[in-house]
């Protein structure tokens, strides 16, 4: 009796458990938002080599927005005195586990998403013949 006691308690305490479980939302993760630069790098030998984006020390940091209607402004700021901001506007669309970025002036561009979570959007794309990685992380 004492054996059927124990699983019986045993059962329900799983059975509550899982039910649980089954009540916690998903997180939904999105490239929508502001992204600043924060690093890029390359593939040498199977190992990644990353540096630290370089933002104009003064006058802010760079980084790419994408909306949920499908533009994309990607914004450079420079000048050493006068501090100037430079916006290019295009569109992009997700396919699959990649990212389709039109600009006007360079036309269209896929990178292929290797990591994105709330604080970091990873990418792997080929700019002239040459593999990059970009690293990027959420601004609030």
């Amino acid at each position: 009796m004492k054996k059927l006691t124990i699983m019986f308690v045993s059962t329900m305490v799983l059975s509550f458990t899982m039910s649980s479980f089954s009540k916690v939302d998903a997180i939904e993760v999105t490239v929508v938002g502001k992204w600043k630069y924060y690093q890029e790098g390359k593939k040498v030998n199977k190992a990644e080599l990353l540096f630290s984006y370089e933002h104009e020390e003064r006058c802010g940091k760079d980084y790419v927005e994408f909306f949920e209607d499908g533009k994309v402004n990607d914004v450079f700021y420079y000048g050493t005195d006068n501090c100037e901001v430079s916006v290019d506007s295009g569109t992009w669309e997700k396919e699959e586990n990649s990212i389709i970025i039109d600009f006007p002036y360079a036309g269209k561009e896929k990178a292929e998403i290797l990591l994105l979570d709330t604080t970091t959007l990873k990418m792997k794309a080929e700019v002239e013949g040459k593999e990059i990685i970009y690293i990027y992380k959420k601004m609030k």
